[in-house]
């Protein structure tokens, strides 16, 4: 196993831990406009396929616009807390625990779309398979300025809080990108022949509670890899940190969810 292959493995490993699966609902919303300005851009409404698509945030949107959607995900707990929740009502969302790599379709999709999880698979693997399903490949994400944009707390006290606990750790301190760049760099990226990029910004109001249970479904913070006293010790800190700038106990966050989009590629550009 090559470094690369490691390290994607690892990552990939965290979202199949429970308690990953049930904080996952605390996870903010991508940008309403995003999904229409996504969904103006696909002519069929017959098949849709969500990667890597946890409790199924993105795949119950997209129930309301295709006749199927199939969501894939390689961790059992995410799917069974997708099952467990609003979207698990949806009777045209098919639920399949699965690796993207291994997964095999002959039906084809009139859009496929993946948040950060088109991070973990083997692009020499997947793509090629995207290519002879769908024209259409989305990516979501949303951190695509990090740090920016900031919770209420300003962006100067959340990169001292973050450079902290990450030193606590035993992780570097974090990355920014450099002003005015945007666009999640991936090894994905060469394997598309990208049509677009946009970025969408909304405001969503969340608990401070529900803001510190959603860091708990990030690699970096997984109360696993942290351990109980550290995950304990790290929510007093941010709930003294938050705690300020809430109005009857919920925060105002910006939220920055950028929307790639393209054909899919056989091979890799150069």
């Amino acid at each position: 196993m090559t470094e690369d292959q490691a390290r994607r493995e690892a990552g990939a490993a965290i979202f199949a831990e429970d308690d990953v699966a049930r904080c996952y609902y605390a996870r903010p919303a991508y940008a309403p406009a995003l999904y229409d300005f996504l969904l103006a851009r696909v002519e069929g409404r017959g098949r849709a396929l969500d990667l890597g698509c946890g409790p199924g945030k993105v795949a119950m949107v997209l129930a309301g616009h295709f006749d199927e959607v199939v969501a894939l995900d390689p961790s059992a707990s995410m799917i069974a807390a997708g099952k467990a929740s609003e979207a698990g009502r949806r009777r045209n969302i098919v639920w399949v625990n699965e690796r993207a790599e291994a997964y095999e379709d002959d039906a084809g999709f009139d859009l496929v779309t993946a948040g950060t999880s088109i991070h973990w698979p083997d692009p020499a693997v997947l793509f090629p398979k995207l290519a002879g399903w769908t024209t259409i490949l989305a990516v979501l994400t949303d951190a695509p300025l990090f740090p920016a944009p900031a919770p209420p707390c300003g962006q100067a006290a959340w990169i001292d809080f973050l450079t902290h606990w990450l030193a606590r750790m035993g992780r570097p301190a974090p990355v920014g990108r450099p002003e005015g760049a945007t666009g999640e760099e991936g090894p994905h990226q060469a394997w598309m022949d990208i049509a677009g990029r946009e970025l969408f910004r909304h405001i969503e109001r969340q608990s401070v509670e529900d803001f510190i249970t959603s860091q708990h479904s990030r690699v970096s913070w997984s109360r696993a890899s942290m351990g109980q006293v550290l995950a304990d010790d790290f929510d007093r800190a941010l709930d003294d940190l938050m705690r300020p700038f809430a109005t009857n106990g919920r925060l105002d966050l910006e939220i920055a969810s950028e929307l790639t989009w393209g054909a899919p590629r056989t091979t890799a550009r150069p």
